[in-house]
Parts: structure tokens; C-alpha cells; sequence
């Protein structure tokens, strides 16, 4: 038997039920999201670029070394060669924890045990982010130099992870610290997240940008 008091609307709900006007807009700043995504992706493919191409200049020595290693071309890149060989990947979704979002990964190696990935993020009604995901390997190598360089991260306001579920994406206390409040080692993984306020969005692109530029100074 249908509970008749869990189908029926408040006013605010008739309202919005009966206004098509809304959803047209939400569509819209959707679709915008995912247009300054596409942007970003085409300007990290340069920002990340130089090295790539270090890495690439040389198939043969390429060839010669460990997954595991950074590729020392071209004056020495910092960086292992695989996590360039995927293209950047845009997801959009309505429903994390309720509410739409717009995803950009590049650079992106998602594996069982290993990951590098900066994650670019829109979620409605919270703000944009960008995060950088290490771990296993990944989290070893790049551990050191960014232990260095943690006054670089905290001074374009990245915070480090708390959280033990590494898919939690919210900058929440219950989620993020500031990078002096814990220690790095022996971490399961390690995340570091930087905040742009949506109401920052028309200048979104350039805070965006300089916050994977500012990862980029950092690991390499």
C-alpha cells in the first residue's frame, strides 16, 4: 500500500515541479562545467607536456628501464613514463552524495595497488578542487620531495587527507587537515587537496590551472 505522505510535494517542491525554467538553467551551468573541463584538459596536456616529451624522446632508452623508475631524459624527468600514456578522462554524474559533479583526471594511472592521478572536480553547491592521489609506488617515490616542499602546498592552500576511505573527495575537517597537522609516512595513501570557491567560478580556469602548476613545481 502507497504511503500517500511520502509522494506528496511541499510547496517549495510544487514550485520547483512546476517551474521547467530551473532544470533548463542546472543544464546549462552543467554543461558549462564540462566545457571549462575540456579547456583545462587541452592546457594540463601542455602544462604536463614538457615532460612527457623528456619521457617519449627516447623509445629505446624507455624500453631499457623498470616501470617503477623516472625516466632520467632530456635533463632528467622526475616522472615515470606510464602515467602519460592515458588521455585525460571527463565523467559527469548527479549523485555524489546527492548532488551533481563534473570530473577531469590528468594525469591518471588508477591501479589495484598503485596510483598517480590529479583529479579536477566540480561539485554543485560545494566548490571546485583540485586534488592530487598517490599511492603505493607512486606514494614512495614522490613522498620525499614533497615533504620538502610542503610549505609550497599549504601556501596555495592544499590540505593532506585524514580520511581512510581515499575516495572521499569533500574538504571537510572529517576529510582534510592542514599539511602541518599530520604525518606523511606510513600512510595507506596520500592526498592533497586544494579548494577554488564557485564563486570564483569566471576565474576558475586560471585558479584551476595554478593550482596544477603549483603541483607540478612540487614534484618535479
Amino acid at each position: 500500500m502507497v504511503d500517500a505522505a511520502k509522494i506528496q510535494l511541499s510547496s517549495a517542491e510544487m514550485a520547483l515541479a512546476s517551474d521547467p525554467s530551473w532544470i533548463l538553467t542546472k543544464n546549462s551551468i552543467m554543461g558549462k562545467a564540462v566545457a571549462l573541463m575540456a579547456e583545462l584538459s587541452a592546457v594540463y596536456r601542455v602544462e604536463w607536456g614538457g615532460w612527457a616529451g623528456r619521457v617519449f624522446a627516447d623509445a629505446a632508452a624507455v624500453a631499457t628501464l623498470r616501470s617503477s623508475d623516472a625516466v632520467p631524459l632530456g635533463g632528467g624527468s622526475p616522472f615515470p613514463e606510464e602515467i602519460f600514456r592515458t588521455d585525460p578522462k571527463i565523467s559527469r554524474g548527479e549523485n555524489y552524495k546527492g548532488l551533481p559533479y563534473v570530473i577531469l583526471d590528468y594525469p591518471r594511472l588508477f591501479g589495484r595497488e598503485d596510483v598517480f592521478a590529479v583529479r579536477t572536480m566540480f561539485w554543485w553547491g560545494h566548490s571546485f578542487h583540485v586534488t592530487l592521489h598517490l599511492k603505493g609506488k607512486y606514494q614512495a617515490m614522490f613522498l620525499p620531495v614533497i615533504r620538502q616542499r610542503l610549505s609550497m602546498l599549504a601556501a596555495a592552500g592544499f590540505q593532506v587527507a585524514v580520511s581512510e576511505d581515499e575516495w572521499q573527495h569533500e574538504l571537510s575537517p572529517e576529510n582534510y587537515t592542514s599539511t602541518g597537522d599530520r604525518d606523511l609516512d606510513d600512510l595507506p595513501f596520500l592526498k592533497l587537496a586544494a579548494p577554488c570557491p564557485l564563486d570564483k567560478w569566471n576565474d576558475a580556469h586560471a585558479v584551476l590551472l595554478e593550482l596544477v602548476r603549483v603541483l607540478v613545481r612540487t614534484l618535479a
